[in-house]
Formats: C-alpha cells, structure tokens, sequence
C-alpha cells in the first residue's frame, strides 16, 4: 500500500513515516470518529469498554492525537460508553434518549463545550454500534444552554469532594485533576492522595509525587509532609534523610499538626537530628497553644511509623544492602530503643555476632529478650541457642527447648529440628 501523505510504501494499517493509519480498505483514518470505529472494527466494540485497554489501542495508533485520547479518557471516565453500549440494540427512542442524557453529563457536569460533548458522543455512539440521530431543536437546545458548565476550578473542586463522599472516586479523581490542572492548590493535594492510594485507577507513586509537589508550592503544609514521607521511604524519588527532614520542617512550620509533632519525636527520640528534649518540647507547646491541625479530610494519612522504629529499621536493611554493616547497626539500634521489635532481634544478632558494632553477648540477650516478649519466633530461637550453648547464661537444656518451643510453634523450622534431636 502506498501511503496517501508522504507517498512511500507501508505494510499493515500504519504508516512508520509519517503515522497515518489506515482501514483495510485503504481509505485513512481521519476524526475522532473514524478513529473510535478502527478501533472497534480490529479489537470489537468491548475493546472501548476496557478503560485501560482502550486508552493503549488509542495511544499505540494515535500517538499524536492527545487532545481525543483525553475524550476518550472523559467519555470513559463518567461511564458514556458502557451506557451507550448497553443500549445499543435498544429501540431508537431509547438510544437517543440516551445519548441526549450523555451529552448533558458532559456538557452540563463537567463543562465541556456542547459542541465538543455531541462530538463525542456521536463518535462513541458509532464505535459501540449505538445509532441515533439529534433532531435540529435538540442540537439547538444543547448549543444555546447559557451556562458554560461546570469549568471553573472551585466548582470542580467542590464536585470532586462531593464525589468522594459519594465514593465515586473515578469522577473524584478526575474533577480533582481537572481543578489542578487549572492551578487549585487544594486539588493539587487530593489528586496527589488520590494517585497515592489508587482510588479512581491504579496506584501511580510518581503522579502522586508531582501533584504534592504542584500543591507544596501553593502553600499546602500536608504537600510537603507526603513529600518528605516519599524522601524518607525513597518512593519515586531517592532516598535522602535531609530533604526528608527539610519537608517535615517546612510542613510543621506552615501548622501541620502531623508534621509538628514529627518533628517533636524526632527531636525527642534522635531520629533525622541530634537529640534535643527541649526542642521537642517546644513543638509540643506550639502545638498545644497554636491550636494546629490535621485537614485531610477523611482521606487516610500514611503512618509515618516514628513511634515503631519502621523508618530506622528500613533504613538499617537499606545500608546492609550498600555493604555498611556499621550504619545498619546504628540504625537498628535507633529504632530498637523505640520498640521495633524485628529491629530488636536484628541488634541482638549484631551484638552476638560482632556484625556492625562490638561484640557483647550481655547486650544481644538482653535484645533477643524484648524481641522474645514481642512475639518474635526468630528472637525464641537465638535464646533457645544461647541456651543450649550456654553464651552468657548458664547452660539450661530445660529453658532452651522450653524457647525452642515457643519458636517452632510459630512456624520456625530450625527450632523444630533442635526440639527432635532434643528429645
């Protein structure tokens, strides 16, 4: 086939040169329309009623058209297709009633001009089989309605919350955007939660990174909290204590009470700073006679886990894994004192073994023991070990299986092996 725009040879329905696209027949795919129907007629009219699968067919054979793919994305989004398809074999009142109906939820909810809404409509009415025809007085309705819509941010704003409340986190998900994109700050943020916990779609770690980020530098305090939460676990971006810190501090000075009393227990448990209780009581009194407070709208904050040690612990398995034996063990150290208990059991491994720090059986026991009083199966283990080998306690068959026990209960497969040859 010779390509009707640049003239050179093409196998298949897309020209490599020049990206034209092509039916079978050869006659170029042109409007939104005929791209929906190429679509439709190669994969089947259900191929549009997968959002994600529909939007990659789009995006694999119209690369270039972004401003249709979004339709698409608008058409999907508030359920257009399905509807339309759902209907398809119904009687032609019926499927014009319904495309009528469609148009409104675009025109009218969400503010898309009454042309481009027909357009869409009409064009996704084709692909899915859904024919209909708009006489003139409703075409005329349509395009002389005065209100512009729904396009302002603060409207869009104000709809996506009242979506959320509904649970229809789809079109809370797309009106927080749309208000984003429009330079709302408040949006900005709820789109960044929104991305974080997948509600509306699947989880996207960089999108939410980039809306908190838009929202941070438009004032919003709990923007730099989440973006100091990504530096600390390394999530879409890399793992830095220090910018970390510089967010939470930005956020508790801008009266994030979540952020202020971060930087309370950080000042007070030594964590990011030096240990400081009297700066940590100084947050604790601004955060008292400030009256700050936490604006999340029922949407779940991550727990930031400073009272378990989780950040620490995760720290101290990052440096193992860089061949630093010796931060590991600060760090597990760090967050065992706060009571992380696999942190427990990690020090007391360290100490026994001399891994990271000295040597000091005492010390591994007394790590092993708060592990052990924590459930651990593995801390049971090492104390049925010692135990039976007599390091720093005195050798006591008894206590060891009586350890060895405990850990095989919970699954340990070495303790049980001990308890056999024990026996």
């Amino acid at each position: 086939m010779i390509c009707k725009r640049c003239g050179r040879n093409i196998s298949g329905y897309c020209c490599k040169f020049c990206g034209a696209v092509y039916t079978p027949d050869g006659n170029a795919v042109s409007g939104f329309d005929g791209m929906l129907c190429f679509i439709a007629d190669k994969y089947g009219a259900k191929a549009l009623l997968d959002k994600r699968k529909a939007n990659a067919l789009f995006a694999d054979y119209f690369p270039k058209e972004d401003t249709y793919r979004k339709q698409l994305a608008v058409a999907e989004c508030f359920g257009c297709v399905q509807k339309l398809y759902n209907v398809r074999n119904n009687a032609s009142e019926i499927r014009r009633a319904e495309a009528e109906k469609q148009i409104r939820v675009l025109h009218n909810e969400i503010g898309v001009s009454a042309d481009i809404a027909i357009n869409i409509i009409s064009a996704v009415g084709k692909a899915v089989g859904c024919k209909f025809t708009l006489d003139r007085k409703t075409l005329s309705m349509f395009k002389e309605t005065s209100s512009a819509g729904i396009t302002d941010a603060g409207e869009q704003y104000a709809l996506a919350r009242h979506s959320d409340r509904l649970g229809e986190y789809e079109k809370a998900l797309f009106r927080f955007e749309a208000a984003a994109f429009q330079g709302h700050a408040e949006a900005a943020y709820y789109a960044g939660i929104y991305r974080l916990e997948g509600r509306g779609g699947e989880p996207d770690a960089q999108k939410a990174r980039e809306w908190f980020i838009k929202a941070a530098e438009k004032g919003i305090p709990q923007a730099d909290y989440f973006i100091g939460y990504f530096y600390t676990e390394g999530i879409a971006c890399e793992h830095d204590e220090h910018k970390a810190y510089e967010h939470f501090m930005k956020s508790a000075e801008r009266g994030c009470k979540e952020a202020a009393e971060l930087i309370a227990k950080c000042y007070e448990k030594g964590i990011y700073v030096d240990r400081d209780r009297s700066v940590a009581e100084k947050w604790r009194r601004h955060i008292a006679e400030s009256g700050l407070y936490s604006e999340t709208a029922g949407l779940e904050v991550p727990d930031m886990a400073i009272n378990s040690g989780e950040i620490l612990y995760q720290n101290a398995r990052r440096c193992l894994a860089n061949g630093d034996p010796v931060g590991a063990a600060g760090y597990y150290k760090r967050a065992a004192d706060l009571g992380h208990v696999q942190a427990q059991c990690s020090y007391g491994k360290c100490l026994y073994t001399g891994n990271g720090t000295a040597k000091d059986p005492a010390e591994a026991f007394r790590y092993f023991k708060m592990a052990a009083d924590g459930n651990s199966d593995i801390a049971r283990y090492n104390l049925g070990v010692m135990y039976l080998k007599g390091v720093y306690v005195p050798k006591d068959i008894e206590k060891a299986r009586e350890y060895f026990s405990l850990a095989a209960a919970a699954g340990h497969e070495e303790a049980l092996k001990i308890l056999e040859k024990l026996k």
